[in-house]
């Protein structure tokens, strides 16, 4: 009974250390933000000498009670995202952006679209 115990509090341990980990690597917070602009183009090259085009975007993002953050991201593509397209961005603290996906405007928490409404009005 003892051994059994012991065996079960271990894999506890490691599993809640496992999901620590991951959590601190890999997990984020969601924000949710409008692409408005088309961004900044910059040419770049890699160490086998091909070319690629970098859009670098600037973001004001919020999350799904309105709190405000700016995000940077750098997006590697023939073409720029979608002007009007709304992201939900995936933050994490230590890495910043960690994933993206576009999703519809009626999938925008309410109080994150006001915010994202106001803000796009202001500019």
């Amino acid at each position: 009974m003892k051994k059994m115990i012991a065996l079960l509090v271990g894999f506890l341990l490691l599993s809640g250390g496992a999901w620590y980990a991951y959590d601190y690597y890999y997990g984020g917070k969601d924000y949710y933000t409008e692409i408005t602009a088309t961004g900044d183009v910059s040419q770049e090259t890699d160490s086998k000498g091909q070319s690629f085009t970098v859009y670098h975007y600037t973001q004001v993002a919020f999350d799904k009670d309105g709190k405000e953050t700016t995000q940077k991201m750098n997006e590697f593509r023939d073409k720029p995202l979608r002007i009007g397209a709304f992201l939900k961005l995936k933050v994490n603290e230590r890495k910043g952006i960690i994933s993206w996906e576009e999703v519809k405007q009626n999938d925008v928490p309410d109080k994150a679209l006001e915010k994202i409404n106001a803000a796009s009005t202001n500019e």
